[in-house]
């Protein structure tokens, strides 16, 4: 028995002298954050910031992104790196492509070249010559008599009519020319798919058709426009847009041209959860503005049993310049820095704090662990300990007790 109580102190001795860092938990103290913030030996080198209402105003204000997107302003799915559809350019819906009907029409001052041809005469004696309607091949080309073989493919009627005009002025006295495309077959259709209702080929109608137009005539994105990226697709050079911002901005529902290839895809949106929360989980953005008090309420806040409402931190990537802005020296190199938000919940003005401030694509929230968690961890592990002990001196009370005369 002698033995056995030793052996208990030497390890409450044990405890005593290497403290409470061994015991299990669920991440950083906010003891610890702070004290490495800053620091250059610690990669990636971060910065802990108060959130008040000063800092969340200075976040809303410099985010280079909608608050939807990454948690560094940069979109995550290497997919859709290269952003800004109107660098695309607008197009032009009447570019002549393979497989239109196109009718040529020339006007001869005093008679010429086409005479006998002419199906009408205009007024003042202007005779009229309406060629017969021909279909632009697939290499691109038409034939025009006395003209021959000309390239229309991409080309608008103005330019071709300028082009006929001109070989004709060498034969005939001032021709007028008049390019008409009369039908197209084909070589006006964009496609539209992925994540869309009804892929399909949409076709580019002479008035135009623009990039919202045609998501629509495929039945529109099967998810909500925040968690939507659209890419289009021209040439050899793809750009893409959250489908909320081509909403948002005008100049980006750009006029779409043959062959363009529509790419719509559901990109799902979330923040991480982890520490004394309850669970550690990864929770869905459902909406494009979801504030810091809801992405709380949405995963239960920190517990009542573990956490500490006073260190509530969101990490996350920061522009460099935001930095600057609100104080900070001596920053790491690059354009985005690690930031960590320390939220204070236990004033009442942290609820205001949290409601002000955004939730971004791949935030993460963490609950730290309240300092007195450490302690009862600790106690109950002494207990673990001396229930054998106490075990022991009950049974040889009891074996006395027995053995009393």
């Amino acid at each position: 028995m002698k033995i056995q109580i030793q052996g208990v102190c030497s390890t409450i001795c044990f405890l005593a002298l290497t403290g409470c860092t061994f015991l299990p938990s669920s991440g950083p103290s906010a003891f610890r954050m702070k004290l490495d913030s800053g620091r250059k030996w610690v990669q990636p080198e971060y910065r802990v910031l108060q959130l008040d209402q000063s800092t969340a105003e200075a976040v809303r204000q410099n985010s280079p992104q909608p608050v939807y997107m990454a948690a560094d302003g940069r979109p995550t799915d290497l997919l859709f790196m290269k952003r800004g559809i109107e660098g695309l350019g607008a197009g032009h819906s009447q570019g002549i492509r393979a497989g239109d009907t196109l009718r040529v029409s020339v006007y001869e001052t005093g008679g010429g070249l086409f005479s006998p041809l002419a199906t009408a005469v205009g007024g003042a004696g202007a005779p009229l010559t309406v060629l017969p309607e021909q279909t632009v091949d697939s290499t691109g080309g038409i034939s025009v008599p006395y003209v021959g073989r000309l390239q229309a493919n991409g080309k608008l009627p103005s330019e071709i009519e300028k082009e006929i005009a001109a070989r004709l002025s060498e034969k005939t006295v001032d021709p007028q020319v008049i390019v008409t495309i009369t039908s197209r077959k084909g070589g006006d259709l964009v496609t539209v798919g992925g994540d869309v209702k009804v892929p399909t080929l949409v076709p580019v109608s002479l008035a135009g058709t623009r990039l919202l137009d045609a998501i629509m005539a495929a039945g529109g994105s099967v998810s909500r426009p925040h968690q939507t990226m659209v890419s289009v697709t021209r040439g050899g050079s793809t750009l893409s847009d959250p489908l909320q911002d081509i909403f948002d901005s005008p100049g980006k529902n750009i006029s779409l041209q043959p062959h363009d290839t529509v790419l719509v895809r559901n990109r799902p949106l979330s923040f991480l959860v982890f520490g004394a929360g309850g669970t550690v989980s990864s929770q869905p953005i459902p909406v494009e503005d979801l504030s810091l008090a809801e992405a709380t309420a949405i995963t239960g806040g920190p517990n009542d049993n573990k956490a500490n409402p006073a260190a509530v931190f969101v990490y996350r990537r920061e522009p460099r310049v935001l930095l600057e802005q609100l104080g900070q020296k001596n920053l790491p190199e690059g354009e985005f820095v690690p930031v960590i938000y320390q939220l204070n919940l236990l004033k009442p003005e942290g609820f205001f704090v949290a409601r002000d401030f955004r939730v971004r694509d791949k935030d993460i929230l963490y609950y730290s662990s309240a300092t007195s968690v450490g302690v009862l961890k600790f106690m109950s592990l002494l207990n673990a300990f001396f229930a054998p002990a106490r075990s022991g001196f009950a049974t040889a009370s009891g074996a006395e007790a027995f053995a009393a005369p």
